[in-house]
Protein backbone atom coordinates (compact mmCIF):
# COMPACT_ATOMS: atom_id res chain seq x y z
CA UNK A 1 0.00 0.00 0.00
CA UNK A 2 0.84 3.56 -0.31
CA UNK A 3 3.46 4.92 2.53
CA UNK A 4 1.29 7.24 4.58
CA UNK A 5 3.98 9.75 5.37
CA UNK A 6 4.12 10.21 1.76
CA UNK A 7 1.00 10.09 -0.44
CA UNK A 8 1.59 10.80 -4.24
CA UNK A 9 -0.64 12.49 -6.41
CA UNK A 10 -2.71 10.51 -8.82
CA UNK A 11 -1.84 9.61 -12.03
CA UNK A 12 -3.90 9.02 -15.03
CA UNK A 13 -2.12 5.48 -15.87
CA UNK A 14 -3.54 4.22 -12.24
CA UNK A 15 -6.11 2.20 -11.89
CA UNK A 16 -9.06 3.10 -8.95
CA UNK A 17 -11.37 0.60 -7.82
CA UNK A 18 -14.99 1.12 -6.55
CA UNK A 19 -16.72 -1.41 -4.19
CA UNK A 20 -19.94 -2.95 -4.20
CA UNK A 21 -21.60 -3.02 -1.51
CA UNK A 22 -25.66 -2.93 -2.54
CA UNK A 23 -27.02 -6.12 -4.78
CA UNK A 24 -28.49 -2.83 -7.22
CA UNK A 25 -24.93 -1.78 -8.28
CA UNK A 26 -24.69 -4.40 -11.39
CA UNK A 27 -26.23 -6.22 -13.61
CA UNK A 28 -26.33 -9.27 -12.68
CA UNK A 29 -26.28 -10.86 -16.26
CA UNK A 30 -23.18 -9.02 -17.82
CA UNK A 31 -21.37 -7.66 -14.37
CA UNK A 32 -21.79 -4.44 -15.74
CA UNK A 33 -21.40 -1.85 -13.34
CA UNK A 34 -24.82 0.13 -13.12
CA UNK A 35 -24.80 4.14 -12.90
CA UNK A 36 -26.07 4.01 -9.26
CA UNK A 37 -22.54 2.76 -8.40
CA UNK A 38 -20.70 5.63 -9.61
CA UNK A 39 -23.29 8.36 -8.57
CA UNK A 40 -22.08 10.27 -5.21
CA UNK A 41 -24.13 9.59 -2.03
CA UNK A 42 -25.32 12.33 0.22
CA UNK A 43 -21.80 14.24 -0.97
CA UNK A 44 -20.58 15.52 -4.50
CA UNK A 45 -17.44 13.40 -4.14
CA UNK A 46 -17.54 9.95 -5.05
CA UNK A 47 -14.80 7.45 -2.90
CA UNK A 48 -12.55 5.35 -4.73
CA UNK A 49 -9.55 3.04 -4.00
CA UNK A 50 -5.99 3.34 -5.69
CA UNK A 51 -4.42 -0.03 -6.10
CA UNK A 52 -0.88 1.87 -6.43
CA UNK A 53 1.37 0.24 -4.33
CA UNK A 54 -1.07 -2.75 -3.23
CA UNK A 55 -1.76 -6.49 -3.33
CA UNK A 56 -4.97 -7.90 -4.42
CA UNK A 57 -5.54 -8.64 -0.54
CA UNK A 58 -4.61 -5.36 0.21
CA UNK A 59 -7.44 -3.49 -1.83
CA UNK A 60 -10.01 -6.27 -0.45
CA UNK A 61 -8.36 -5.55 3.09
CA UNK A 62 -10.04 -1.90 2.44
CA UNK A 63 -12.96 -2.94 1.21
CA UNK A 64 -13.91 -5.07 3.60
CA UNK A 65 -12.96 -2.93 6.54
CA UNK A 66 -15.59 -0.08 4.92
CA UNK A 67 -17.90 -2.52 4.48
CA UNK A 68 -17.59 -3.74 8.09
CA UNK A 69 -17.51 -0.34 9.35
CA UNK A 70 -20.81 0.75 7.54
CA UNK A 71 -22.24 -2.75 8.16
CA UNK A 72 -22.51 -3.42 4.68
CA UNK A 73 -22.04 -6.53 2.72
CA UNK A 74 -19.11 -6.24 0.26
CA UNK A 75 -20.58 -7.81 -3.09
CA UNK A 76 -17.39 -7.21 -5.23
CA UNK A 77 -15.44 -4.04 -7.02
CA UNK A 78 -15.57 -2.48 -10.24
CA UNK A 79 -12.26 -1.38 -11.67
CA UNK A 80 -12.02 1.84 -13.75
CA UNK A 81 -8.88 3.61 -14.98
CA UNK A 82 -8.19 6.99 -13.44
CA UNK A 83 -7.77 8.79 -17.16
CA UNK A 84 -11.36 7.18 -18.07
CA UNK A 85 -12.75 9.36 -14.73
CA UNK A 86 -11.78 12.42 -15.95
CA UNK A 87 -14.76 13.56 -17.81
CA UNK A 88 -16.30 16.89 -18.09
CA UNK A 89 -15.37 18.59 -14.49
CA UNK A 90 -14.34 15.01 -13.01
CA UNK A 91 -10.96 14.50 -11.62
CA UNK A 92 -9.48 11.76 -9.33
CA UNK A 93 -7.78 13.60 -5.89
CA UNK A 94 -5.63 11.57 -3.25
CA UNK A 95 -7.81 12.06 -0.43
CA UNK A 96 -5.96 9.59 2.20
CA UNK A 97 -8.17 8.94 5.18
CA UNK A 98 -5.96 8.70 8.61
CA UNK A 99 -7.64 9.30 12.14
CA UNK A 100 -11.32 10.04 10.98
CA UNK A 101 -13.87 11.27 14.26
CA UNK A 102 -15.95 9.02 12.85
CA UNK A 103 -14.03 5.90 13.01
CA UNK A 104 -13.81 5.10 9.49
CA UNK A 105 -10.81 3.08 8.61
CA UNK A 106 -7.49 4.38 8.21
CA UNK A 107 -6.16 3.97 4.26
CA UNK A 108 -3.44 6.13 2.37
CA UNK A 109 -4.99 4.51 -0.59
CA UNK A 110 -8.16 6.11 -0.61
CA UNK A 111 -9.51 8.69 -3.47
CA UNK A 112 -12.50 10.80 -4.39
CA UNK A 113 -13.62 11.21 -7.50
CA UNK A 114 -14.42 15.34 -7.62
CA UNK A 115 -16.36 17.88 -9.72
CA UNK A 116 -19.77 16.46 -9.60
CA UNK A 117 -22.52 18.68 -9.98
CA UNK A 118 -24.88 19.42 -7.20
CA UNK A 119 -28.44 17.99 -9.27
CA UNK A 120 -28.87 14.71 -9.07
CA UNK A 121 -29.72 14.09 -12.88
CA UNK A 122 -26.40 15.79 -13.49
CA UNK A 123 -24.30 13.64 -11.32
CA UNK A 124 -26.16 10.24 -12.84
CA UNK A 125 -25.36 11.61 -16.54
CA UNK A 126 -21.75 11.42 -15.42
CA UNK A 127 -21.98 8.36 -13.93
CA UNK A 128 -23.75 6.63 -16.66
CA UNK A 129 -20.38 7.51 -18.60
CA UNK A 130 -18.15 6.04 -15.66
CA UNK A 131 -19.97 3.00 -15.36
CA UNK A 132 -19.71 2.65 -19.12
CA UNK A 133 -15.66 3.05 -18.87
CA UNK A 134 -15.27 0.47 -15.84
CA UNK A 135 -14.75 -3.06 -15.88
CA UNK A 136 -17.26 -5.95 -15.10
CA UNK A 137 -18.01 -6.85 -10.99
CA UNK A 138 -14.79 -8.59 -9.85
CA UNK A 139 -15.73 -11.12 -6.71
CA UNK A 140 -13.42 -10.74 -3.39
CA UNK A 141 -12.35 -14.52 -3.25
CA UNK A 142 -14.24 -16.76 -1.05
CA UNK A 143 -17.75 -15.56 -2.41
CA UNK A 144 -19.51 -16.76 -5.00
CA UNK A 145 -21.68 -15.15 -7.62
CA UNK A 146 -25.16 -14.48 -6.62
Amino acid sequence: MIDPDNVPDVELDEVVARFIFKKKQWYAKTGAPKPSLFCPYKHIDLSVNRHRDCTDDEIWMFGKGIADFRGDELYGRCDIVVADCNIETLKVIAKEIKDDPKGVPDNPNHADIVGFPEKKEDQMSLAQKLAAKANQRILPSGISEE
